[in-house]
């Protein structure tokens, strides 16, 4: 009886047992061995090509050289700015003499493609490492803090992001938490800094800067030229390119365009002509924010509340994104940290909003699943150090029926098509509810089993990929369109 009083002792802990962070890392070393995406490949190769056009004397070539695709990666051109593959190319560097002086293509190796990956994973080390900090800032509490870290590390969004697609996503999100950091230790200065980083990166964060900018900041003059200071690195890699051979042609051409464009789409239709749901929700987060009666000397007479405000617009901002505009599978590593940095502070509901979490998580995935996505097709499973054990490889053809799982399950159970506007809907109203349970000023409370916690819950989040990685490579072992190396 001792040691079952124990076991439900433990169960009921507060505490993040190590077995626990086993489990979230072995989960994560999974799908980090096992997949080896497109994006990956493409992302490194540019990264590499930093090095190639300094070393031939010719930097501002770098886009007209990429568009060549001398090593042959599955994008041609490079849509994104300097920035966005920077980072990488210092830890890519061993990569690079290997290639030019050896002759031997990046992409063509496993183990140089998992080196690379692994930048992304060190990288969302320190991530966790400035969540915990922020986390202290705002409570004070050491264990929300460390669930704060558990709770992203572990997190469906940041394995598919990191783990599985190998997304230089982890590059703005570090930025910007950074950025949060110095916000609330009072370091305005540095504040805009960093988040004028984040957004040269990738210009998503330049939604949620203005969101807590408007928080802070009520002189609308203050207000254009801090948002302008916060453009200066994206518009100055613009002038460092203008005129470069292949950069128009490859800014064209590449996703950043198409995500500027699909960023307002016509969701609903009046009579003053089609309208955006996420551009309403910008204005109200922005009106929201600027309500507030915040000013930067708050961050000293009110820290805690102003504090929680200022990451419950951030994902008031994000999460309003994924709700209402197209985004690309990995893109639901946006919520991480911030989720969960504002999760943890509500103690008084960490039952309701840990079923929430999870059923968001499950949701998510089924619908980006069943949509057709490329994610878990067995192309990713090619350049895997896990395919590279096997000692073959698969001939992928998009149109077979098991070269894509939700081909796969589309036949297999052909009822779980007409249940992806129900897996939206969940996902919908999960998030809402997070952002409604969540609010800074726990205005909503529920009384039934609120505080209590359940362990069950956090350990099916962390499994949640692996079904459909699994799934992926009994595929690959069991298809016919094997090529032995």
């Amino acid at each position: 009886m001792t040691f079952i009083k124990s076991l439900q002792e433990k169960y009921r802990s507060d505490k993040i047992f190590l077995a626990e962070w086993i489990l979230a890392i072995a989960t994560g070393a999974f799908i980090f061995l096992t997949s080896s995406t497109w994006d990956l490949q493409s992302l490194t190769q540019w990264s590499v090509n930093v090095w190639h056009v300094l070393f031939n004397g010719h930097p501002r070539d770098l886009y007209a050289y990429t568009a060549q695709n001398v090593w042959h990666v599955h994008h041609a051109h490079m849509g994104s700015e300097l920035l966005s593959v920077l980072p990488w190319s210092i830890w890519n560097f061993p990569l690079f003499l290997i290639e030019r002086f050896n002759g031997r293509a990046i992409v063509d190796s496993a183990w140089m493609l998992a080196y690379s990956k692994l930048f992304l994973v060190l990288l969302s080390v320190v991530m966790l490492i400035f969540t915990k900090k922020i986390t202290m800032l705002i409570t004070g509490d050491k264990t929300k803090s460390i669930w704060a870290m558990f709770l992203s590390a572990s997190s469906l969004y940041l394995y598919l992001s990191v783990c599985y697609s190998g997304q230089n996503e982890i590059f703005m999100i570090l930025a910007s938490v950074i950025a949060v950091y110095c916000l609330l230790k009072k370091r305005t200065g540095w504040f805009i800094f960093w988040s004028a980083l984040a957004i040269a990166i990738k210009p998503f964060f330049l939604l949620p800067f203005l969101a807590v900018l408007v928080l802070f900041e009520k002189n609308i003059l203050k207000i254009i030229g801090k948002a302008a200071l916060s453009l200066v690195g994206l518009v100055g890699q613009k002038l460092l390119f203008m005129g470069a051979p292949g950069y128009s042609e490859s800014m064209n051409s590449g996703p950043a365009k198409e995500m500027l464009e699909e960023m307002f789409p016509k969701n609903i239709s009046t009579s003053f002509g089609q309208i955006s749901l996420f551009a309403i929700c910008l204005v109200l987060i922005y009106i929201y924010s600027y309500s507030r009666d915040f000013s930067w000397d708050s961050l000293r007479t009110d820290h805690n509340r102003v504090a929680k405000y200022a990451i419950y617009v951030i994902n008031l901002t994000y999460m309003s994104y994924l709700m209402f505009s197209p985004f690309s599978f990995y893109r639901v590593d946006i919520l991480v940290p911030f989720l969960y940095i504002m999760m943890v502070q509500n103690e008084k509901m960490v039952f309701y909003t840990s079923i929430l979490d999870v059923a968001m998580q499950f949701a998510l995935m089924m619908q980006l699943i069943l949509r057709s996505s490329i994610m878990f097709n067995l192309g990713f499973v090619n350049r895997s150090v896990f395919q590279r054990l096997l000692g073959y490889y698969v001939e992928y053809d998009d149109q077979s029926k098991y070269m894509r799982t939700d081909l796969f399950l589309a036949e297999k159970f052909p009822t779980l098509v007409f249940f992806r506007p129900m897996f939206s809907a969940v996902a919908v109203i999960c998030g809402i509810l997070l952002l409604v349970f969540n609010h800074p000023d726990e205005k909503y409370t529920l009384k039934v089993n609120a505080e209590k916690r359940c362990r069950v819950l956090l350990w099916i989040r962390i499994l949640t990929i692996v079904p459909f990685a699994v799934l992926t490579l009994y595929l690959f072992t069991h298809v016919q369109e094997r090529v032995y190396i």
